[in-house]
């Protein structure tokens, strides 16, 4: 279940990535081609502009444009966003390439390019970056978790739980599981649906069970029925005896 939900949630924040990308990107690039040679047109007309502030400096604004070249009409829709912490409104202009009449941005555009090639960059990077961790974390909990439901020797551990953040339908239980060479803590995350709880052991909540499949890097979190890893009776009663080792070893 834990695999399944990084990976849905992987996938969803790589798909935001995707549409933020292919939201934005065009207008960057044909702003960055018209101001390499602008033009003002005087006489266009803009209809539809508006500009939204959210979470206080994320400006995303939309218009329509229209005007004439050569007798030619060319119309285009236009969609910003970039950070600013300018509050009222704004005064924008047209401004088309010179060397490509049909290619037009508009003059707050041009002044906030650099500003929404970064922002958008760092989006599109950051938030396709979280996908890509929740999916190798995903691949992670599952494979470990496969492996914990075969007949294969289980090492049992006490983990330490760093964090627990409740979300909707249930719950994410983050945990250390060791330290790397340098000494920085080997963190994991499981995710528990519903009232599911770990299996806890101490009355404070700071440590709970897991277990190690053979031929596993991540140990599986158990929950506090041992359903994840499908225990028959005389394993859960070896378990319950390696339990009683451990409480009495604390």
């Amino acid at each position: 279940m834990a695999g399944c939900v990084f990976l849905s949630r992987g996938l969803m924040l790589l798909a935001v990535a995707g549409f933020i990308g292919v939201w934005q990107a065009p207008g960057v690039v044909n702003d960055w081609l018209v101001a390499s040679d602008p033009v003002a047109v005087p006489d266009a007309v803009i209809t539809d502009g508006e500009c939204h502030a959210r979470r206080v400096v994320f400006v995303d604004c939309s218009a329509h444009i229209a005007y004439e070249i050569d007798g030619k009409s060319v119309e285009r829709d236009i969609d910003l966003m970039f950070v600013n912490f300018h509050t009222g409104d704004y005064e924008v202009d047209v401004v088309r390439s010179a060397s490509q009449p049909d290619r037009a941005a508009l003059s707050l555009g041009l002044g906030m390019l650099w500003n929404r090639t970064l922002v958008d960059s760092a989006l599109v990077l950051g938030i396709a970056a979280c996908g890509i961790v929740l999916l190798v974390g995903g691949f992670k909990s599952d494979r470990s978790r496969r492996l914990a439901r075969r007949e294969s020797t289980l090492d049992l551990r006490e983990v330490k739980v760093a964090q627990i953040s409740p979300v909707l339908g249930g719950k994410y239980v983050q945990f250390q599981y060791g330290a790397d060479r340098k000494g920085k803590p080997l963190l994991a995350m499981s995710f528990f649906g519903g009232k599911k709880e770990p299996y806890w052991l101490d009355g404070q909540r700071w440590m709970a069970l897991a277990a190690l499949p053979e031929g596993a890097s991540v140990p599986v979190l158990l929950d506090a029925e041992l359903k994840r890893l499908d225990a028959s009776p005389p394993e859960i009663a070896t378990i319950a005896a390696r339990l009683k080792g451990i409480m009495a070893g604390a």
